[in-house]
């Protein structure tokens, strides 16, 4: 009998295909649209690529609380520490597998208490004080294999840890003390189903939004893992996604979405639908590997992975 494919095998030949497709459309469409390009501007602030002594080394993701910003400089094996006028305060952490070490984290979580990050290297979720004292950590394990966690964030109802494990295709649920509680999803293109989970962040009403990295596209869960509604699909025009990597929302819900092939960050509405694409005169901002974002108080950091920085955009009212 002949050998079934894998599943593996499968993403490579869906992957191979979408890219035929992907080069067939931006020759024969995307010109005849180009025109029709809907943008918004929004004023570029600052950008911040070193801490005055060491520049930054592939960062992937930036959060903040009430007062700071956090910035996980991966390469570097650290988190960098700003004020909210970008000022450096301080970095923590060094290349290593010891308690409150690193080896190239990728995603971070903040509150006015605690730092949480995504120790990917070290197949861990490390947790820290506000200052970055080393509290204590838990591995993250699939059928006695480590397993490399991608974001995270710490659900505001239910006080539960929620982890990005791409190896997985799945998103892992733990409590505040690192105990495995639940699984939402496997590898598929199904609703509620992924391929390589990434960026989390949560909405103000308690849902959570995931980059579904090769299903081009972001999928929103109530807080039991139900698939709520789907924002963007697959292509190169308005509204549609190539690769995307990073999610951010609002006070508003909105949708901000960074796409690291096509270098642009995207806006859709709390309902899904296609607002704009960021930029002026139908000219989108062309941006280096957008990965990361956040938005707070009416700016939107962009972690731009292969420049090396993080660009402070003054965001004004969407139209």
């Amino acid at each position: 009998m002949k050998k079934l494919w894998n599943l593996s095998q499968i993403n490579r030949l869906y992957f191979s295909i979408n890219l035929c497709l992907l080069i067939l459309q931006i020759f024969v469409y995307t010109p005849a649209h180009s025109s029709g390009l809907v943008t918004q501007p929004a004023s570029l602030k600052y950008q911040i690529s070193s801490d005055g002594t060491k520049t930054f080394s592939f960062p992937s993701e930036v959060a903040a609380n009430s007062k700071q910003v956090f910035i996980v400089d991966g390469g570097n094996h650290r988190i960098v520490v700003l004020d909210k006028q970008g000022k450096h305060l301080f970095s923590f952490g060094s290349h290593g597998n010891g308690k409150g070490q690193f080896n190239y984290p990728v995603g971070l979580f903040v509150t006015n208490k605690r730092v949480y990050v995504a120790d990917s290297g070290n197949h861990r979720v490390q947790i820290f004080t506000i200052k970055g004292k080393y509290l204590n950590s838990f591995s993250l394990m699939h059928k006695g294999k480590p397993i490399r966690p991608v974001d995270l964030i710490v659900h505001s109802r239910t006080g539960n840890i929620i982890v990005s494990a791409s190896e997985t295709h799945n998103l892992m649920i733990f409590s505040p003390k690192g105990k495995l509680l639940d699984k939402w999803g496997t590898n598929g293109m199904n609703k509620g189903e992924f391929r390589y989970p990434a960026t989390i962040t949560e909405l103000s009403d308690g849902r959570i939004a995931v980059v579904d990295v090769l299903n081009t596209r972001v999928q929103v869960f109530d807080s039991k893992g139900k698939v709520s509604m789907i924002v963007g699909g697959w292509g190169v025009l308005q509204g549609q996604l190539v690769r995307p990597k990073g999610v951010a929302v609002d006070k508003k819900n909105n949708f901000y979405i960074s796409d690291s092939y096509l270098n642009l960050v995207q806006v859709f509405s709390e309902t899904g639908d296609f607002i704009s694409v960021l930029g002026e005169r139908g000219k989108p901002y062309q941006m280096v590997t957008p990965v990361g974002m956040l938005v707070d108080n009416n700016q939107l950091y962009v972690v731009e992975m292969r420049a090396h920085r993080v660009s402070v955009y003054n965001l004004k009212k969407l139209k």
